[in-house]
């Protein structure tokens, strides 16, 4: 995977881990997951916190969301005290 997608610059607050570029690059990822990983990347770019996002507890910063079609979940974690705003997504935990 191309190293763009680790480095935020300031028209892209999003860095992915490691392991979340490693199943976008990966060709046995599942079209319907691989798709609905890249419809939640769009709806984060236009909000933090996008609709069912909700905090993890007993971790300060961090939300879970669920992947449309239900075919997991999204950690990410939101630095709201910097500008612009940061935005790491950590993991996607797939239901399969």
């Amino acid at each position: 995977m191309s190293d763009h997608l680790q480095i935020p610059d300031e028209d892209n607050p999003i860095t992915l881990s490691p392991a979340v570029e490693e199943l976008l690059g990966d060709p046995g990822t599942a079209p319907d997951v691989f798709s609905a990983v890249v419809a939640f990347l769009v709806d984060l770019r236009e909000n933090a916190h996008p609709r069912l996002s909700t905090p993890v507890p007993g971790r300060p910063g961090m939300h879970s969301a669920p992947l449309r079609r239900d075919l997991g979940l999204v950690e990410y974690a939101v630095h709201e005290g910097q500008e612009p705003l940061r935005i790491y997504v950590s993991r996607i935990l797939r239901v399969d």
